[in-house]
């Protein structure tokens, strides 16, 4: 800890910590196979709906890290493709593997990249972004490029922290969990770039609204789900 509030205070980085890269696969595992595609999804009806639908919907999952979100959508539904986003190579190895283990190497691919490119515009149904925008240095830019991957009907959903509509002193039990999540790990990963938003865990609703407005998005709904951590957000272009 006293090296970690040294790299506050002075710049540069401790060691890195020495747990896998993605830090938060099994805890998030249990969520996305038991509830994403089993109750979070299905409460959202026009959605659900495309997703059963022909033609096969087409879904990117950006910041898929070891893939159980990709994977769990896919389980819940049969017809759709997914193509899960990441930067970091390794979880995407990781990613691989567990798509074939779950016997879905066929509907869910995955890619070491920022899905900023051309190549994807204007091909998917619905865009995700689960427990990740708040990490992005350029949560924005993201936003934009998500945007610019949805047909004309589709739609961007975003799961994050779950916080108060504004700060209070003392913060409530949870908000304070989250902030101690954004000195140790979500702060350092984004202030590499000298552009960061410096986001932080504790994403409140009207900065989302604000980084969605500013991405193109026309309309931004905070959606009815029940979620003991998350929030979620519809993002419709």
């Amino acid at each position: 800890m006293p090296d970690l509030v040294g790299a506050f205070r002075n710049g540069g980085a401790p060691a890195p910590l020495p747990w896998a890269p993605e830090g938060r696969a099994d805890y998030n595992r249990a969520l996305y196979l038991n509830l994403l595609g089993k109750r979070w999804l299905p409460a959202i009806a026009d959605v659900d709906r495309r997703l059963r639908d022909q033609p096969p919907a087409r879904i990117a999952d950006l910041a898929c890290g070891p893939g159980w979100s990709s994977i769990a959508i896919a389980q819940a539904y049969p017809l759709v493709r997914v193509d899960g986003f990441d930067l970091d190579a390794d979880v995407i190895d990781a990613a691989t593997r567990n798509a074939a283990r779950a016997g879905l190497s066929g509907r869910v691919t995955f890619a070491v990249t920022d899905a900023s490119g051309p190549g994807w515009s204007g091909r998917y149904d619905l865009v995700t972004i689960f427990e990740a925008l708040h990490d992005m240095s350029r949560p924005v830019d993201a936003l934009r490029a998500a945007r610019g991957m949805l047909t004309p009907c589709g739609s961007v959903v975003v799961a994050d922290e779950l916080t108060a509509d504004e700060f209070t002193a003392p913060a409530p039990e949870l908000e304070r969990y989250h902030y101690g999540w954004s000195v140790v790990s979500c702060l350092p990963g984004a202030m590499g770039d000298p552009h960061t938003a410096a986001t932080g865990a504790v994403l409140r609703p009207a900065t989302l609204r604000r980084y969605a407005e500013q991405a193109g998005f026309s309309r931004t709904e905070v959606l009815p789900l029940e979620a003991e951590n998350w929030r979620f957000y519809r993002l419709v272009p």
